[in-house]
């Protein structure tokens, strides 16, 4: 399914946000000239949030959307790599931001004037040379006066209409809104970390909540999970273990069956196998060997290679079979007091690199009875943890062990245009290569750099998206996309609404979030479709991928057709099925 680009118009706080997008992600430069350009950007913040410039509106989508961009960071591209050549401390930002400032204040000054030499002329004013006596020379970044004053200078020799005084206040101000811009990036930075969506990335503490929803015959307890406590540790030092434990017990007052017990994470049931296994009575104690001592008991296999164990579940409890696929916070069974057990609790193992009792870890470094429902936003929309380098490696490791050779060739082989450029405007390169890989198997559209299904509605054809004509042309664009994903950008709203619609209607968490977070921009960015058409297509939407979701019959059993409404649940459990794709996706070629 193609993503499908909202055009609608901006709001100006979007303009903003789309704009300092672009600033954001250039601190990977370090030094005392990337502070000064980080300077140069709350300048334009200032200008724009705090003295109400009226031609700030319309400058800033000029600046941020015109078809001159690509030609200039073509040209920054090259004059960086001139004085890194040279040695010579070097900030994209510095430049963006000088020519951000001359744009809103010199009438018509445009990308096509900020030629290379602007570019030079700016950077070098930033440096203090100094010759030595054995004729070499050195580069230091000037201080903030000494810069402020080349600034105010420049800025006249520019355009010397410009009054002194606006010359030196366009200087001054800079370092005024530092501040200011500080307590932006925070509450940035406090909102991303505090977002509650969830990819279905991490471990879910194992116990449920005491209320269910139910979603196509299946039910979930995925609320607050019941009070509950660690009554036996993984290293057993107690008097029933005696050292030799290998998971974590949980226990509370509830009863036999009682307690709903939970998937902790997306997998597949491995055990049990037939229904015998599910019949053990709760007559647990000290060497009842029923279900080899577990009792009634759960295996379920993940995508990260590891298994989890529920043990001693009550008599009749369990839900699931050996080759069910089982969703986070899914109900499996409830807690009993099966097989080798002292009482009512749940064996809870996790194995991890293997099945068998030599690969069992600590479950406490998985789960956590504190924070029993981890948000799971560790793929950002904008950031890697990732070093170039890093990066480089793991894209040709990849090549070479998938033999994709889409991947190889538009791709891998670009690895470092690809990271420098997604940083550069403001994405994680992660997600620039996992969507490429999820939307268009990493092939161009139609002869087009558009790897993304940028701007192309379901059914439409490639022409429909932007005529994107190089690689980092098509990366800028899909950055661009992106921001409307984010807080206050054009697609919030719509993100918001679909976000409350699905938690109200009881759906799958990992199916929605917030504005910001990969599984509120996933909402809305790819669609299954309006209604069950049958049998429907891969650009249609529908029943073909419902029967993919749920089971090739799936849309035998329920209502189908042209003109019958897909559901909430049905639109969320496509959103988290589209997630789970670059998930894996994004564990097969980074690891992570």
């Amino acid at each position: 399914m193609k993503g499908d680009r909202n055009n609608s118009k901006r709001s100006r706080k979007t303009k903003i946000a789309l704009f300092l997008s672009s600033f954001k992600l250039s601190f990977p430069w370090q030094g005392t000239l990337t502070v000064i350009g980080i300077v140069f950007s709350i300048f334009l913040v200032g200008l724009t949030c705090f003295l109400g410039i009226d031609r700030t509106k319309e400058s800033i989508e000029i600046v941020a959307l015109s078809e001159g961009a690509d030609a200039y960071y073509d040209r920054l591209d090259e004059v960086r790599d001139e004085y890194r050549n040279e040695e010579k401390d070097f900030s994209e930002l510095v430049i963006t931001s000088t020519f951000t400032i001359m744009h809103l204040h010199i009438e018509g000054f445009s990308y096509d004037d900020m030629t290379k030499d602007r570019m030079r002329e700016v950077a070098d004013l930033m440096l203090d040379e100094a010759e030595h006596e054995d004729g070499s020379i050195t580069y230091t970044a000037k201080g903030e006066e000494a810069a402020k004053e080349s600034l105010a200078d420049y800025f006249k020799g520019v355009d010397s209409s410009l009054p002194d005084v606006t010359c030196k206040r366009m200087a001054d101000d800079v370092y005024e809104y530092i501040e200011a811009y500080l307590e932006i990036t925070e509450q940035t930075e406090e909102e991303e970390t505090t977002s509650s969506s969830c990819d279905g990335n991490s471990y879910w503490w194992p116990i449920g909540s005491a209320e269910v929803t139910t979603q196509n015959g299946v039910t979930f307890a995925s609320g607050n999970p019941v009070a509950s406590e660690i009554t036996a540790f993984f290293a057993g030092n107690d008097s029933v273990h005696q050292g030799d434990h290998g998971a974590i017990d949980i226990s509370n007052g509830n009863g036999v069956g009682g307690t709903n017990i939970i998937a902790a994470k997306d997998g597949v049931v491995i055990y049990p196998t037939d229904d015998s296994q599910t019949q053990y009575a709760d007559n647990g104690y000290i060497g009842n060997n029923d279900g080899g001592g577990y009792g009634n008991y759960v295996v379920i296999e993940h995508s990260d290679g590891n298994y989890t164990y529920y043990g001693h579940m009550a008599e009749g409890s369990i839900t699931v079979m050996a080759g069910d696929s089982v969703r986070q916070g899914q109900v499996i069974g409830k807690m009993g007091h099966s097989g080798n057990s002292t009482g009512v609790h749940l064996h809870f193992e996790v194995r991890s690199g293997g099945n068998s009792v030599s690969n069992r870890v600590d479950p406490l470094d998985y789960v956590s009875i504190d924070n029993p429902r981890p948000s799971c936003v560790d793929f950002s929309l904008t950031s890697t943890s990732l070093s170039k380098q890093e990066f480089i490696s793991k894209m040709e490791a990849y090549c070479t062990n998938s033999g994709n050779s889409s991947f190889c060739t538009n791709f891998s082989s670009h690895a470092e245009e690809v990271y420098d450029v997604s940083i550069s405007a403001g994405v994680n390169p992660e997600l620039v290569v996992v969507t490429a890989g999820t939307e268009q198997g990493w092939q161009k559209c139609g002869g087009l750099y558009n790897f993304w299904g940028i701007g192309i509605p379901n059914g439409a054809g490639c022409s429909a998206g932007p005529q994107l004509t190089s690689l980092a042309a098509g990366i800028r664009e899909y950055a661009s996309t992106l921001a409307e994903y984010q807080p206050g950008g054009a697609q919030a709203s719509a993100i918001e609404s679909r976000n409350k619609e699905r938690e109200e209607a009881g759906c799958d968490a990992a199916g929605h979030g917030s504005p910001g977070t990969l599984a509120g921009m996933q909402s809305v960015y790819s669609w299954i479709g309006d209604y069950r058409y049958n049998p429907g297509s891969s650009s249609l939407g529908g029943c073909y991928y419902l029967n993919i979701m749920y089971g090739s019959n799936y849309c035998d059993t329920v209502p189908s057709g042209n003109n019958v409404p897909t559901t909430v649940c049905e639109q969320n459990d496509y959103t988290a099925y589209q997630l789970k794709e670059k998930l894996e996706l994004r564990n097969a070629i980074f690891g992570l």
